[in-house]
């Protein structure tokens, strides 16, 4: 009986980190998207464009994808990823700052959802993209404040991979594995090590 539950505890575990494989791959594209959404309002830069478009409508189209990212990464449908329950049992050490972030998050999910849902993967009718689009624009502290913290966070947990996480690459590793075999595609390592899910050289360098 000890050794069946000692079993199911190690098989849980396993299928967390190859959910958090998932995690790592769309935490990165959000975190490409804030960084150029930070670039494009403080630096002043943007591309040459026919339009005649400056920084700030770029930086407003960035948003709207960024803003709808978030909104995977707490979909608590029965498929869904709710990376906060995933953080819990990954980083229980750090629960109390997980906790704090999701408080500050959760009052807001009704909102990132609806602007998901109603302008950023969809376009709704009029009146339903219009009314979402208006709840998301302009100035909100508190939706700003929790988007900032949920950042935070995500870069935070990413430095604690190697103490805490020491079954993380060598799972990640098999699942590409599995990934490779099952569905007779190829996965580019090169790719994995760029984004620091397997391992290279100068990984602590950039997250230490």
């Amino acid at each position: 009986m000890l050794r069946c539950n000692v079993d199911r505890v190690q098989r849980l575990r396993k299928d967390d980190l190859k959910r958090y494989v998932i995690y790592r791959m769309k935490s990165l594209e959000l975190l490409h998207f804030y960084l150029l959404l930070f670039d494009l309002n403080d630096s002043g830069r943007y591309p040459d464009n026919i339009l005649g478009h400056d920084g700030r409508m770029f930086a407003s189209s960035m948003r709207t994808v960024a803003i709808s990212w978030l909104a995977t990464f707490v979909d608590q449908s029965r498929d869904g990823m709710n990376v906060f329950d995933l953080w819990r049992r990954l980083f229980p050490k750090h629960k109390d700052e997980i906790d704090r972030v999701w408080a500050q998050l959760e009052p807001q999910l009704d909102v990132i959802k609806n602007f998901r849902d109603r302008v950023g993967f969809h376009a709704d009718t009029p009146l339903r993209y219009f009314a979402a689009r208006d709840k998301i624009r302009g100035k909100n502290p508190e939706l700003q404040a929790a988007m900032d913290s949920f950042m935070k966070l995500e870069i935070a947990l990413y430095k604690y991979e190697d103490e805490e996480l020491p079954d993380f690459v060598s799972t990640a590793e098999e699942l590409l594995l599995d990934v490779e075999l099952q569905l007779n595609i190829n996965i580019d390592r090169e790719w994995f090590k760029r984004a620091l899910i397997l391992r290279r050289e100068n990984y602590k360098g950039v997250f230490g």
